[in-house]
């Protein structure tokens, strides 16, 4: 009984030992725990932006440069939000990375969002990279560590910013937040103290850290780096300015770093998020809006613009030794229309220089009436009535009077008085194409036609009438003025046609009777 007890305390002793001899062994393998467990797991815990929209976002502002003292405790983070990975880079090469390298490591308690070393070398300095990444997005940041001090007394020098403030434009009423951070090092003097403070420019009002503009200091690895948030709850008119971030290590070292915070002016927002389907209905609104108002504009601008182009570059006739622009031939009943409106509307309106001529009713024979007349003229222009026709309207006398007029050589505009049945049937009969895409303008091999609609006893003819006409006729480089020498020659000539017109003659009884009587 006694052996046996005394072999049970023996076993309970070699027990103990290999215990404490496996934790030292485990001790020396593994080394000490991580200095600074809280810092680094609630630094992206502390200080974080509010109201940051959905999907992947940097929780606070990254530090762009950090610095370390040799021999020193040194963390390196990167604060981020909806991330799926996130891996790290030093000088473009990813984690892990050989000792030669870098001897950071990972710190997984902070969600790999921060990597650390126990004592920083000089071969560890370099460009760290973290770059973040979700289903959809991807996000990065670079962070320079620069290392200081030739040995682990510590850093003494003029202060280092590692973050530099960020100039802001703020809506009134919002929000808005300034940042700076410096690295200072370690003060031997008993008295100093590194400190950083916000401050309004050309203002000696200093903020505490409360109200509704506020300080609020941090400071991180043994306070040898330190900063300050300077936060505006709700923006009024005076907090817009320049305000001083002031960075002092309580001795003769100091710097300032500015930054403003503008207003800016209230937009339409329509509050939509990427990839939602309100923004692509949005564009599609806008896109149907846009087509339309294209269409809109074509429809009512493109016959002004196409004559606009067909005067502008359009080849002149000036001098092809022809001495009108257009001859105007028309019935003695139409004299009313081609006096008193075409002919003056296209002579003082437009500048066209025309002649006229009157027609006989003997349709089979208007290319021999009109060949003498149109050899001096550019262009014919037939008005084409019933009573040109003598009151007879027909498929039979209209095709009779188109195809005389198709024999004369001239381009020939035909402005009809009445509606037309059966172009169609005439030009499929005569080999001639047929425009059908406009109403109002059916154009055929050397011969346009247009309709003229009088709805009135003062009608004089449509927009869009005058329009095809001008692209009908001869290009006109130059409108006269009232007082130029060729405008009163012409309302002259006008109003001596007039004159002639209203006197009736029996001469041209006589001449149209032997006309008759010639054919």
């Amino acid at each position: 009984m006694a052996k046996s007890r005394i072999i049970l305390s023996r076993c309970c002793i070699y027990y103990i030992h290999a215990l404490v001899m496996f934790s030292m062994i485990v001790l020396v393998i593994a080394g000490p725990p991580p200095p600074r467990d809280d810092e680094l797991e609630e630094y992206c815990l502390m200080h974080r932006f509010d109201k940051l929209p959905g999907g992947l976002r940097f929780t606070k502002e990254v530090v762009s440069t950090e610095y370390a003292n040799v021999g020193a405790f040194k963390a390196i983070h990167c604060c981020l939000r909806g991330y799926r990975s996130i891996e790290w880079y030093k000088d473009d090469r990813p984690y892990p990375w050989p000792g030669a390298l870098s001897h950071f490591i990972l710190f997984p308690e902070s969600a790999n969002q921060t990597i650390y070393t126990r004592a920083a070398r000089v071969s560890d300095a370099g460009i760290y990279s973290c770059r973040a990444r979700n289903d959809t997005d991807t996000l990065s940041s670079d962070i320079s560590l620069g290392i200081v001090g030739e040995d682990s007394s510590g850093y003494t020098g003029k202060p280092l910013p590692t973050y530099k403030p960020i100039s802001q434009l703020v809506p009134f009423g919002d929000a808005a937040r300034l940042f700076c951070e410096a690295y200072l090092g370690k003060v031997d003097l008993p008295d100093a103290k590194n400190s950083v403070t916000w401050t309004k420019a050309g203002s000696n009002i200093t903020f505490s850290n409360t109200g509704r503009v506020s300080n609020h200091r941090v400071s991180r690895e043994d306070d040898q780096i330190v900063g300050c948030y300077l936060e505006i709850e709700s923006t009024i008119p005076e907090d817009y300015g320049e305000y001083e971030c002031r960075i002092s290590n309580g001795a003769d070292e100091e710097m300032t770093l500015s930054a403003y915070i503008y207003r800016r002016e209230p937009h339409f927002d329509f509050g939509l998020r990427s990839g939602s389907w309100r923004k692509a209905l949005l564009f599609a609104v806008l896109g149907l809006v846009l087509f339309v108002s294209i269409g809109a504009f074509f429809v009512r601008c493109w016959l002004p613009m196409a004559v606009i182009c067909h005067n502008k570059f359009q080849k002149s006739t000036e001098n092809d030794g022809k001495e009108f622009d257009a001859v105007v031939c028309y019935h003695e009943k139409d004299a009313a229309l081609a006096v008193n409106t075409l002919i003056p509307t296209l002579k003082t309106k437009y500048n066209y220089k025309c002649s006229t001529l009157e027609l006989t009713h003997l349709t089979r024979n208007w290319n021999l009436e009109i060949g003498s007349s149109a050899s001096s003229s550019r262009r014919v222009i037939v008005i084409l009535s019933p009573n040109a026709l003598e009151n007879e309207w027909t498929d039979t006398k209209v095709t009779q009077a188109l195809k005389q007029l198709s024999l004369i050589s001239n381009q020939v505009v035909v402005i009809i008085l009445n509606e037309l049945s059966n172009v169609a049937a005439f030009a499929k009969s005569t080999g001639h194409c047929v425009d059908a895409a406009c109403a109002d303008g059916i154009v055929l091999d050397k011969m346009t036609i247009l309709r003229w609609k009088v709805d009135s006893e003062k009608d004089t003819g449509g927009y869009k009438f005058w329009c095809r006409l001008r692209l009908a006729l001869p290009p006109v480089r130059s409108t006269p003025t009232e007082s130029s020498p060729d405008f009163q020659t012409r309302c002259q000539s006008v109003a001596m046609i007039v004159q002639n017109n209203n006197k009736s003659t029996p001469q041209k009884t006589q001449s149209r009777e032997s006309l008759e009587v010639l054919v």
